[in-house]
Parts: C-alpha cells; structure tokens; sequence
C-alpha cells in the first residue's frame, strides 16, 4: 500500500496531528494510568524507551500504508491522547483503537477525535467500514465509539495482537458509510 500522509484535523477544539518526539514525556505521563494498560497494548510500567518505540513503529508502519497513529490535543496542542487508524485491507475497510489522558476523559474529547478519524479515513483513504473493537468491560470506550455513530453488532471477537490472557471479550462496533 502507498504511505499514509499524516493529516492535521481540527473542529476547532479538538485537534489529531502527527506525533512528536516533544510528545513523549505527555505520553510516558499519561501511560503510568493503570486504565490505559488494562485496555490497551500499552506495557506497564511505560518507560521513555516505550514511547520512543512507539514512535518509531507508527513513522514506520504509516510509511507502509499499514497503520496511522495520531496524537490528540486541546487548544494547547499539549498531546492528551491518541487515535489511531490500523487494520487497513486495502478493501475500504479499517479500524480505530484510541486512548485518554486520565485528566481528559468525560469530557467528549476522544468522541470528537474519532469522528475527525473516521470522516477523514471516508473521505481521503476511501474507507467505507471502520470498526471498533472495544472489551466488553470497558464501558467507557464503547460510549466513544456510539456516540462516534459506531453501531454495536452483537458480535464478540477475539484479538491476537493484544496480551496473552486479554485477547477475547472485543465487542465489535462499527460505521459504514
């Protein structure tokens, strides 16, 4: 697949850019929350060498048409989160994993981070299914993806790419456009 260009959205509050290496201790802070880890496959305890992995992996799975990670800001473009677009087929579908900041959860952030994702992925990627896969626990995360006009399948799934002992209970959302 072409390389992904790593787009700047914004609805005027909420803003997705491409990650920086000045975002790295934001996401070495934000990462020792405990509920990031539990949903995530984030390691814990995260470590400045973690975050610069994970920079490195994004530049290069974005520069395969593979995967884009994306950081999100408020008006202070200080990073309070990510979104990322992965899973891509080539086929016009694609999914979007996110996470908060603690101090920035419940506060519609994250919805309006995925809704810039997703209508981006629509219209410049062509995609025409995104799904969410969220753990059936984590109530939190599956209100981001309704409130993002996903629609719950009743379907469970199972993710390999997550840890061992947390890769079953993904209830699958979904946007079709």
């Amino acid at each position: 697949m072409p390389a992904l260009v790593t787009p700047t959205l914004t609805d005027g509050e909420v803003t997705v850019r491409a990650l920086r290496e000045s975002d790295i201790p934001a996401i070495v802070a934000a990462c020792q929350d405990p509920e990031i880890p539990r949903w995530t496959r984030v390691p814990s305890p995260y470590t400045r060498e973690d975050a610069k992995r994970f920079l490195a992996s994004a530049a290069t799975e974005a520069a395969a048409g593979e995967a884009l990670a994306l950081a999100v800001t408020g008006d202070d473009d200080r990073l309070i989160g990510t979104v990322g677009l992965m899973e891509l087929d080539g086929g016009g579908s694609g999914e979007i994993g996110y996470w908060t900041a603690a101090e920035a959860r419940g506060r519609g952030i994250t919805t309006r981070a995925v809704v810039l994702v997703r209508d981006w992925a629509h219209e410049a990627l062509g995609l025409t299914t995104i799904e969410i896969l969220s753990h059936r626990d984590n109530r939190p995360s599956q209100l981001v993806a309704e409130r993002a006009g996903f629609v719950d399948t009743g379907e469970s799934r199972t993710i390999k790419r997550m840890p061992l002992g947390r890769q079953e209970g993904y209830k699958r959302f979904v946007w079709n456009s």
